[in-house]
């Protein structure tokens, strides 16, 4: 027989700018395909990791790796028509998939969340050297 093609379960939802999409640690069940609007996802930490705008995905690392709670917060910059993609039907589609392209998106994914682990870390050190006076940057440099 002829393989199923694996169709996509959207759920087209409106938010309004500062609404929360998700939070950190919150359980993943979706991925996210922006139609119009901003979204900013942010670390643990405050760090903003990447702003977001039409025709963008994100949610997607869950989806893809497998794991169950959020790493980051999704917030909403500008009102946006986003449609919520179901973890189960992108996971099948990913089975579904060549397994070379299975691969290179596995490993983009991984790759993007330890790119987002040094931007949080780097972003978190420079803060504290924002904060230092010029006198005790100097009196470090002696130590």
């Amino acid at each position: 027989g002829r393989p199923m093609k694996v169709v996509m379960q959207l759920e087209r939802k409106y938010f309004k700018q500062g609404d929360i999409i998700f939070e950190v640690n919150h359980n993943s069940d979706g991925l996210y395909l922006i139609n119009s609007g901003e979204v900013s996802i942010v670390s643990k930490k405050g760090v903003v990791l990447a702003t977001l705008s039409d025709g963008e995905l994100f949610g997607e690392m869950s989806a893809i790796v497998g794991d169950r709670l959020r790493k980051s917060r999704a917030i909403v910059t500008k009102d946006s028509v986003i449609d919520k993609i179901d973890s189960k039907s992108m996971q099948k589609k990913l089975e579904d998939a060549d397994p070379v392209l299975r691969a290179l998106v596995r490993t983009l994914t991984y790759r993007l969340t330890a790119a987002n682990d040094l931007n949080e870390r780097l972003s978190l050190q420079l803060d504290v050297y924002r904060s230092l006076s010029p006198d005790e940057i100097e009196s470090g440099i002696d130590d």
